[in-house]
């Protein structure tokens, strides 16, 4: 399992904002800077429209914010993996790494629907008698 390890965002100097979770390898350690594109984040939480993810994505690319996260990572020892072209890898241990965000134990997951509310009361214990 893979748990978070560094801040999640990087700002280009636009104020552009790319998404980058870095994960160590539970195994042996080794770390990797995942980019979640917002198209992606967008069609698998259905937070937002797919298009909508894609102009922000876009926005992001031209501001250098990608391309300043990517930098960053590597030149910090990083693998650098986009998780819109890959979910799954094998570390070089033998690992094999869940990276897609909706896994991630850190991600709130979305609340079932209501249904059917159940009311009633509830049992309370009996007192114990006093005996004198």
């Amino acid at each position: 399992m893979l748990t978070e390890d560094s801040g999640p965002t990087t700002m280009s100097p636009g104020g552009t904002m790319a998404l980058v979770l870095t994960f160590p390898c539970g195994r042996c350690g080794k770390r990797y800077s995942v980019y979640y594109p917002k198209a992606l984040l967008y069609e698998l939480s259905g937070t937002g429209t797919k298009e909508q993810g894609e102009r922000e994505d876009e926005a992001e690319l031209r501001s250098g914010a990608i391309e300043a996260a990517r930098n960053r990572a590597i030149a910090s020892g990083n693998v650098w993996v986009n998780a819109a072209e890959q979910q799954m890898l094998t570390c070089t241990c033998g690992k094999a790494l869940d990276l897609n965000i909706l896994h991630h134990p850190r991600i709130p997951q979305s609340r079932p629907s209501p249904g059917r509310r159940e009311v009633g009361l509830i049992p309370f214990p009996e007192p114990p008698s006093k005996t004198s």
